[in-house]
């Protein structure tokens, strides 16, 4: 094999490499190895719990969802026990016939991680008959597809607090949240549907983007508040972002520790710094000066004699 040719070959060889770790990346050893392909029903549950990706701890009533990929034909995707917590971490995936997620009494979702939901009919239908119950979505990211309605929930208090949700509904006339009581609160929130309410509907401190057929925001109370768009009228579309000034929290500890601890530690670090350098600073100044001191009197003490 002449130079030219042994080049050409290290060349074709250099990118079939590149090109193979690009696809490893892409598409994660197990990834589809590890889809759940029947529902994950946990609505009666009684002890711990793991699949693929997805731990229920019993004693908390917690359900972990890390790398959770789940595709069914099936009406129900992942179907939730009452009176529990979702945590959130790293990326997860539902499919279902009709329903992704279901969940009644009182459900909590917490985490930075993100979770995507494709439903043929709903992505989270909340089928509790109970006004008192309430389903929070705080903080993590959420995208979701659906067929008619991305959230449905006739009873219960719906809030979504501090994320970053986009919804986007097939049938014109669904709607992206159809709710008894919906809060709206902090976060980023883009919608191609509606946000219906037929009791009240709270808008407070949020970026919102909402594309509808018929008026984007629905409710018997409207209540807008911290929020660029001061005077709705019915609009089918609303653009807005938050005007609410909100504390900084701590990049240090997170969201659940006020930003002034972050100062109080940096002002404490530099003091700290500054003590460790100026202290012996000073000390070899008092040193030299005892030092000359004595020389001085060593000095005279000579002279006198």
């Amino acid at each position: 094999m002449n130079t030219t040719c042994r080049k050409r070959f290290f060349a074709a060889l250099y990118a079939m490499i590149l090109t193979a770790a690009a696809l490893f990346a892409a598409f994660p050893v197990g990834a589809y190895e590890n889809t759940i392909t029947t529902t994950v029903n946990l609505v009666n549950v009684t002890q711990n719990e793991r699949g693929d990706g997805y731990y229920w701890a019993n004693r908390t009533d917690e359900l972990t969802l890390d790398g959770l990929r789940l595709e069914t034909d099936s009406d129900y995707g992942l179907r939730l026990p009452q009176n529990c917590t979702v945590i959130l971490k790293g990326t997860n995936y539902i499919k279902a016939g009709k329903y992704a997620l279901t969940c009644s009494g009182n459900v909590s979702f917490k985490g930075k991680g993100k979770l995507i939901l494709d439903g043929g009919e709903m992505g989270i239908y909340i089928y509790t008959e109970v006004d008192t119950h309430k389903i929070r979505l705080l903080d993590g990211e959420y995208e979701i597809k659906a067929g008619k309605y991305g959230v449905y929930s006739e009873h219960a208090d719906f809030s979504f607090v501090d994320g970053d949700m986009d919804i986007e509904v097939a049938d014109p006339n669904g709607a992206a949240i159809l709710g008894r009581s919906v809060n709206l609160v902090g976060g980023e929130f883009e919608a191609k549907g509606s946000v219906e309410a037929t009791h009240e509907l709270v808008v407070k401190g949020i970026d919102l983007d909402i594309e509808s057929t018929r008026a984007a925001l629905s409710a018997k109370n409207l209540n807008i508040e911290d929020i660029s768009v001061t005077n709705y009228n019915g609009e089918v579309e609303i653009e807005a972002v938050s005007t609410e000034k909100r504390d900084r929290r701590s990049a240090i500890f997170g969201d659940d520790v006020p930003g002034y601890v972050d100062v109080i530690l940096l002002v404490g670090a530099v003091v700290v710094i500054a003590l460790l350098i100026v202290v012996p600073i000073l000390r070899r100044r008092k040193k030299t000066k005892e030092l000359y001191e004595r020389l001085a009197r060593g000095g005279a003490e000579k002279e006198g004699e």
